[in-house]
């Protein structure tokens, strides 16, 4: 099938010709071809010449080639400029010259052309749409040499590409190569600027060198399991960075770089500010060099097994990290990042030693987990933290110390750290901001002691410290509140070897149902500005000597049937209290085991009498 149309006017001066001819001056002539030319159907190789010999020229704007089943190679040199160039499903086109084409305004699409080798536009010099090369399975050639100007390029699905020419292209929106499976070199020498690099999924490129790139919006660099070196020494930033402030939360930039399993060498060398970073499952990946950059997004690096230190020593802020899962990683720095908006992240790195982060001011959590062989971590500028804090499965870290930490607005857990022996928060006031999180130190058999000096609250859903079995004394001399809207409890447990626990400030346990302390040392129990609660539960296997309960108020019920009991002088101060509370108190539940003075047991019979339930043993 053959289909023209023309809206345009006829040749020079274009007065009809002789006998229907178009002419010049009413002579004989050829005209400036049709605007629309459709080639399709089983239209043969002698009528596609016929055809552009009479339709094609100057005048030619849009051109499909599409569905055919003879034609096998097609040449229009008779077009010079293009708005829109299809061909697209043609069984046995093998060839596509357009030799003189030297502009395409809007769209070039080639497309699912199983038999199609060669595309010559060897003058193309802009295209200013979408252009695309995408599923022609034998096509082997590409000529567009001379083009420097193109606003995006795909080129998908064509496997047997081995090379491909973009070597005047300066400034490009989008590059997508993608399922080229034997293309072994891309150049792209005089790349300045693109917002948009992808390449993926080709199995035998083996370098990415683009030696004058220094823009870019986003890189994308994925599943190129033959690729060994991504070379960009001269990107400095992403174009949506301002020089005058340090990475900007609504830069969407990235550059990521992710399962390519031969990748030894990443050269990022230049680059000062961008988005986020993102390298990930490169087994084989040893040298990386991004020692220039001062600002980032969110760092991403993790299944390096290979690497051995990550170093920024210039960077001053980002936008998080998350390093994980990386086998022979020994050493993180950080050492200039005063500020991280977002969470930062360390887990199961097995031979990490050292993680340096001694000039951070401020975070958005930090969580340490996993790390077999870490045995130092460095905050000590570190004043607010704006997320959680966790320090969990790290065997062989022997401190914990934040000196300078005042805020941490969620969850705070220190948690199966073997060696752990001192936990130093000498300067934090608050914790917590978050209601169903919680304040937990569990399970770290080495600490001896436990106090936080100046911590006045804790706005979480609840407070643990248990199975610390080397713990002999906890100490919150300044805690004034625990708790907030969420029902919880406040657990004290399986401390072997605690003594004394003292929170001599706490006056409120928001929505606590439960205090439960239950120790097998403990002798002592300073609750002593507590006014209101709901439960209590102490229990301990030696005898307590001190609890205690002076400002108690309000309450349901206090268990105080401690298997080693309370001394007679802490049954008298308790029952005291009680007993003089005002107005007096009913319907209260109170139990206790140890022996009581005959004052004491005069007062029980008071409270008794006030409609309490009291059961006192020996």
């Amino acid at each position: 099938m053959i289909t023209t149309f023309s809206c345009s006017s006829d040749g020079e001066d274009g007065i009809d010709g002789t006998n229907g001819i178009d002419g010049v001056n009413g002579t004989d002539g050829t005209d400036n071809g049709f605007g629309y030319l459709v080639f399709s159907g089983d239209i043969t190789n002698e009528e596609a010449i016929a055809l552009a010999a009479e339709t094609a020229g100057k005048n030619t704007h849009t051109l499909l080639i599409k569905n055919t089943t003879n034609l096998t190679s097609i040449e229009l040199p008779e077009i010079t400029t293009l708005v829109n160039l299809e061909v697209i499903g043609n069984e046995n086109l093998q060839r596509l010259s357009l030799p003189n084409l030297e502009s395409a305004f809007e769209e070039v699409n080639i497309r699912s052309n199983k038999t199609l080798e060669i595309i010559d536009l060897a003058k193309l010099d802009g295209s200013f749409g979408s252009f695309s090369i995408i599923d022609n399975t034998v096509l082997t050639t590409i000529n567009f040499t001379n083009l420097n100007t193109v606003t995006g390029l795909r080129i998908e699905e064509v496997p047997l590409l081995e090379s491909l020419n973009l070597q005047n292209i300066q400034n490009i929106d989008f590059l997508t190569l993608q399922s080229l499976q034997n293309l072994t070199s891309i150049n792209a020498a005089s790349l300045e600027t693109i917002d948009f690099l992808r390449v993926r999924n080709n199995e035998k490129l083996t370098t990415i060198d683009f030696p004058k790139l220094s823009t870019s919006q986003r890189i994308d660099i994925t599943s190129n399991p033959g690729l060994e070196t991504v070379n960009l020494p001269a990107l400095t930033a992403s174009n949506a960075y301002n020089s005058n402030s340090v990475f900007d939360e609504e830069d969407d930039s990235e550059v990521s770089l992710i399962s390519n399993s031969s990748l030894t060498t990443i050269n990022l060398s230049a680059l000062t500010n961008f988005g986020d970073i993102s390298i990930r499952n490169n087994e084989n990946l040893t040298s990386l060099n991004t020692d220039a950059i001062i600002s980032a997004g969110r760092i991403s690096f993790s299944a390096n097994p290979k690497v051995q230190t990550i170093s920024f020593p210039n960077m001053t802020s980002c936008n998080g990290a998350f390093i994980s899962e990386n086998q022979q990683l020994t050493s993180i720095v950080f050492s200039n990042v005063t500020q991280s908006t977002r969470s930062i992240q360390f887990s199961q790195n097995p031979v990490l030693t050292s993680i340096d982060f001694s000039k951070l001011n401020s975070s958005d959590g930090i969580s340490i987990s996993g790390n077999e062989e870490l045995i130092n971590i460095d905050f000590s500028a570190l004043e607010n933290n704006e997320g959680s804090l966790s320090m969990g499965t790290n065997p062989k870290l022997s401190i914990i110390s934040f000196p300078n930490l005042k805020t941490s607005e969620s969850s705070f857990s220190i948690a199966n750290n073997d060696v752990l022996s001192e936990i130093s928060f000498p300067m934090l006031a608050s914790v917590g901001d978050q209601r169903r999180s919680n304040f937990n130190i569990e399970n770290n058999p080495l600490i001896n002691e436990l106090t936080f000096p100046a911590l006045q609250k804790i706005e979480l859903g609840g407070l643990t410290i248990s199975n610390n079995s080397a713990l002999t004394s906890i100490s919150f001399p300044l805690l004034t509140s625990v708790g907030n809207d969420i029902t919880s409890d406040l657990r004290i447990r399986n401390n072997n070897l605690v003594k004394n626990i003292s929170f001599p400030s706490l006056i409120t346990v928001n929505s606590i149902r439960t205090i439960d302390i239950s120790e097998n040392a403990l002798e002592t129990l300073d609750f002593s500005s507590l006014s209101t609660l709901l439960f209590l539960n102490i229990d301990s296997t030696v005898l307590l000597t001190q609890v205690n309960l002076s400002s108690i108020q309000q309450f349901s019920r206090l268990d105080l049937n401690s298997p080693g009991r309370l001394s007679t002088s802490v049954i008298n101060n308790i029952i005291t209290r009680l007993v003089n509370i005002t107005p007096a108190i009913t319907q209260k539940r109170i139990s206790i085991t140890g022996v009581a003075s005959d004052q004491a047991l005069l007062d029980i019979e008071t409270l008794r009498t006030n409609n309490n339930t009291v059961s006192i043993r020996e």
